[in-house]
């Protein structure tokens, strides 16, 4: 098996999983174009985030800019979660976390979905796929997620940095609210790909250890019987009209 069609087959089984209606929102493009944009055009422009901002919009207002900001923070943030997440507990697998290598989508300003360009991937020791080009072995899943934290802390620093230097939003807030949307990506990801235990050793390796995303790591069962992580940051949904507290809120305990 070749480069290419590991992390194609990936991500034909990764997202053909609906447990619960909704999939992850993943693919493969061969660039940018047709409202899709490379995140290293988003992160090297000061301007282009704040085009996304700009198109924020509530259900019947147009929130306050820092609002609008946290969520767009989180909806970044949970893109790059789910498509490292989803990877290591589905196939022990992770794509390459480049900034040219990943591509974005939005819809009202939200990132709603992720690609990947190229064809490069890293796979365990005991991964059956043959070495070739784009391939990169590691020993085991713990590798990976090293991997993954790295490449997560790359991506979401100057978002965070930008966010603090327009003043919209406080730098310890956003990597609290960016460690709340990876948790709930590895209890959703564990749920789905059946993989609770490996989701909550990776939720320790990921998020456990001393940094600025030590959170706790606490969930709840829902009124639909769905597992939520308990957050330790709000996202200001109840700031606008037609919102409320979420179920994890840390404003409900």
């Amino acid at each position: 098996m070749s480069g290419p069609a590991a992390i194609d087959t990936s991500l034909a089984r990764i997202t053909s999983v609906r447990p619960d209606g909704f999939g992850l929102a993943l693919g493969r493009r061969s660039g940018p174009g047709a409202g899709w944009f490379t995140v290293e055009e988003l992160l090297a422009t000061d301007g282009a985030p704040a085009v996304l901002l700009s198109r924020v919009r509530g259900m019947y207002e147009v929130p306050a800019d820092h609002v609008r900001a946290e969520w767009l923070f989180e909806s970044y943030a949970r893109a790059v979660a789910d498509l490292g997440v989803s990877f290591i507990l589905a196939e022990r697998r992770l794509p390459d976390l480049n900034r040219e290598n990943l591509l974005m989508t939005s819809t009202g300003g939200l990132v709603t979905g992720t690609a990947v360009v190229g064809e490069g991937i890293s796979v365990t020791a005991s991964d059956p796929v043959a070495d070739g080009p784009g391939i990169t072995r590691v020993e085991a899943w713990q590798d990976l997620a090293r991997e993954f934290a790295e490449g997560f802390t790359g991506l979401v620093e100057p978002m965070v940095e930008w966010m603090v230097r327009h003043r919209l939003r406080q730098e310890k807030t956003l990597w609290s609210a960016a460690a709340d949307r990876l948790a709930q990506s590895l209890v959703w990801c564990g749920g789905a790909f059946d993989e609770p235990d490996l989701s909550g050793e990776l939720a320790l390796e990921l998020l456990g250890r001393p940094g600025p995303m030590l959170i706790p790591l606490e969930t709840g069962i829902d009124s639909r019987g769905n597992e939520q992580h308990l957050r330790t940051t709000c996202c200001l949904a109840y700031r606008v009209a037609g919102g409320g507290l979420c179920f994890g809120c840390p404003l409900n305990r």
